[in-house]
């Protein structure tokens, strides 16, 4: 069987994962999708469908994705290949341009969310939920999407919920030689793209009343808040991007404990499940999440972490004086845990295919 994948941006991380995951089985893969036009593309295997920048409006890049996927249809007549949508965005435009052709439809955030139109986003409910029901199979990353779409009625018996997870890769590269941490000096890290203000307050907050610990951001930074003014303190340190998985082991024997307070006023925050949870648990490294998430709710079942109000000076002072207190025992009991659970064994592909 053939899997042609269409995706909505042909760098993301997460998607050049899932295309891999189908390639490691063996399955002949073809992989189409939409460049922004300040990047490379990164798989020259990639067929290019469009291109646009990432400050584009949604409306301004209807016609970009339908003319593309228009154009991709008719030139691949409708053989019985299994398609494969990587977000809400190309969905929509598929399914509009051919609805007879079998698609897997994946979801990994809540796209519509971000739009502050009420109307529209409901609009956009009915159809993404169109869309998953319509599937020969939807895949969803977190739990929560389930809360968000259905709440307690039942769903769709399509969908499969596939975990964020590390892939196997990350076994080659080794895990982490950490050494005995210091409750007097420890050293809390976000480890990814910073995206949200709400990072970039609770670093402030704790290198602020906490001068003997140390904040240490690893990755890029979204340039809306590069714009803005960034914490400088001298216990605040800016490393910059990193390459994932190959130094991942050795950021993370730098690191105490993981910061991912993402901003919760973003929906879709409040529903998702980042891999962020499987990389504390790899690395058996502690972890402080937004509270009133989905994954707060994880971090609390698992045992491995914190939640906090990133927003909130005094909750976080007293949290950090918490885990001054309990970061050894916290720690000890995290090397506890299997680290096989972090990791994707791809055994979700057989119930998609078939």
């Amino acid at each position: 069987m053939r899997i042609n994948f269409i995706l909505n941006s042909v760098n993301d991380a997460h998607s050049l994962k899932r295309v891999s995951d189908f390639r490691k089985k063996g399955l002949e893969v073809n992989v189409y999708g939409f460049l922004r036009n300040d990047e490379t593309c990164v798989d020259s295997n990639t067929m290019v469908l469009g291109v646009f920048s990432n400050t584009l409006s949604y409306r301004k890049r209807v016609k970009i994705y339908y003319r593309g996927i228009k154009k991709l249809f008719s030139q691949h007549k409708d053989n019985g290949d299994l398609w494969f949508y990587l977000g809400l965005d190309v969905a929509i435009f598929a399914v509009l341009a051919d609805h007879h052709r079998k698609f897997i439809y994946e979801e990994c955030d809540l796209v519509h969310t971000y739009t502050c139109n009420k109307k529209a986003q409901s609009v956009m409910e009915g159809i993404d939920k169109f869309i998953i029901k319509k599937a020969h199979r939807t895949i969803i990353t977190s739990e929560g999407f389930l809360d968000f779409h259905y709440g307690k009625k039942a769903f769709p018996d399509n969908i499969i919920i596939v975990p964020n997870k590390l892939s196997n890769d990350i076994t080659r590269f080794g895990t982490t030689c950490k050494a005995v941490h210091d409750p007097s000096h420890l050293r809390f890290a976000f480890v990814g793209g910073v995206r949200y203000q709400s990072l970039l307050s609770i670093a402030d907050k704790i290198g602020k009343n906490f001068p003997y610990h140390e904040f240490h951001f690893y990755g890029f930074i979204s340039p809306t808040l590069l714009e803005k003014e960034l914490p400088q303190r001298e216990n605040i340190i800016y490393h910059g991007r990193y390459k994932s998985p190959e130094q991942l082991p050795e950021i993370y024997s730098n690191i105490d404990v993981l910061i991912c307070t993402y901003d919760t006023q973003n929906e879709n925050v409040r529903y998702a499940e980042p891999n962020k949870l499987y990389e504390a648990i790899y690395f058996s490294c502690p972890i402080i999440v937004s509270s009133n998430t989905f994954l707060a709710k994880q971090v609390d079942r698992l045992g491995i972490g914190y939640n906090v109000n990133a927003f909130d000076e005094d909750e976080i002072k007293n949290l950090v004086k918490r885990i001054e207190r309990e970061i050894i025992d916290k720690y000890t009991s995290m090397k506890q845990l299997d680290k096989s659970i972090a990791i994707d064994n791809n055994s979700y592909i057989n119930n998609i295919i078939h």
